[in-house]
């Protein structure tokens, strides 16, 4: 209904303000306060939420300004990095093995640059829940990556694009505030809007001025009609959202055994967002082959893990088809690992 009103409505082909239209970021401000917790935050509309990342890097650094993404990480975020150059300087510890960021590594990172008389990380990037790991971070670890930002001068952003998708037994989503923490929020996983492109940050008022900047000079304003259509969704609420994610347990127990072949702790994830990140056998490290020969052979598509910073490792998302071809592709899958795991060389031969 809010897509044909907004194809109906001439002020959609007008500008609006640089960052989003007043009624859409007051319901979102609402919407922060009331599911977040975020009550001191300013909010801009972005194009979805990978140009709100690049917006955010945009005003924070400089080329040459150190950076720290944790492996595996979303490699949107390094391209991001990569283009502004801020990837002259780029910190890529790895995960604890549970894939959480690996608080010890950050502190003792932050601590060896104050020692040494460096310039400390200037943007340190979390994604909660995480992509691709498909873990949700625990509000305790947030925390401690955030204090451990105020005291080095970092500024941290976290990426909360599958903040819906959570699930029973598992931690529930959490976000933090300060001074110099910028959230990021999608429209695109949990409302199935990821043709309209619409994103947007919550960060503190002082970054306001730089942020606008880029704005304007990027993409002036979302689009109106997708504005409109994301204020329909926010006034719908988080129970038509809530019901579908509830729904993804069968999907995901369903690759899960999929992938079981692999062996006993081969598979993490699934606590939260739409992700499994899998090892592949010792064998059949070629992710990039793998995932190759899976496509050709049996017709399943995976993320390979090199394209995160996780070579030897693939991304499997069990959101993407409704059950019955779930069903289908995870038979495929689970016929593709056996051979694999009988023949580790296969894919290298593909």
């Amino acid at each position: 209904a809010a897509a044909r009103a907004a194809a109906d409505d001439p002020a959609s082909c007008l500008y609006c303000a640089d960052d989003g239209l007043p009624e859409l970021r007051a319901a979102l401000k609402q919407k922060l306060e009331r599911e977040n917790g975020l009550v001191a935050s300013e909010v801009m509309v972005t194009a979805g939420a990978n140009q709100g990342y690049t917006n955010a890097v945009l005003a924070l650094l400089d080329a040459g300004d150190a950076a720290l993404l944790f492996r595996p990480y979303y490699f949107n975020h390094l391209m991001a990095l990569q283009m502004t150059g801020s990837a002259r300087e780029l910190v890529l510890p790895d995960s604890t093995p549970e894939l959480q960021p690996d608080v010890n590594a950050l502190a003792a990172e932050m601590e060896a640059r104050a020692a040494a008389g460096r310039p400390p990380l200037r943007l340190v990037t979390l994604v909660n829940p995480g992509n691709p790991t498909g873990v949700m971070v625990p509000k305790q670890t947030l925390e401690q990556v955030a204090a451990l930002c105020a005291v080095h001068g970092s500024w941290l952003l976290v990426d909360n694009t599958y903040e819906h998708f959570e699930y029973e037994g598992a931690p529930p989503h959490a976000c933090v505030e300060g001074p110099h923490v910028l959230n990021l929020f999608s429209f695109s996983k949990a409302f199935g809007m990821m043709g309209w492109r619409v994103g947007y940050l919550a960060f503190p008022p002082s970054l306001k001025p730089e942020l606008f900047k880029v704005q304007d000079t990027v993409v002036i304003c979302p689009a109106v009609a997708s504005q409109r259509v994301a204020l329909g969704a926010v006034e719908a609420g988080r129970g038509w959202v809530a019901s579908r994610v509830a729904a993804l347990a069968e999907q995901k127990a369903l690759v899960r055994e999929a992938l079981s072949p692999l062996g006993d702790g081969a598979v993490k994830g699934g606590s939260g967002a739409i992700y499994l990140m899998a090892r592949l056998p010792a064998a059949a490290r070629d992710d990039v082959a793998v995932v190759r020969w899976l496509c050709d052979a049996h017709r399943v598509a995976l993320i390979p893990g090199s394209a995160c910073g996780q070579p030897g490792h693939v991304r499997v998302c069990y959101a993407n088809l409704p059950l019955d071809k779930t069903r289908e592709a995870a038979a495929r899958l689970r016929a593709g690992i056996e051979q694999l795991v009988a023949d580790p060389g296969v894919a290298g031969r593909g």
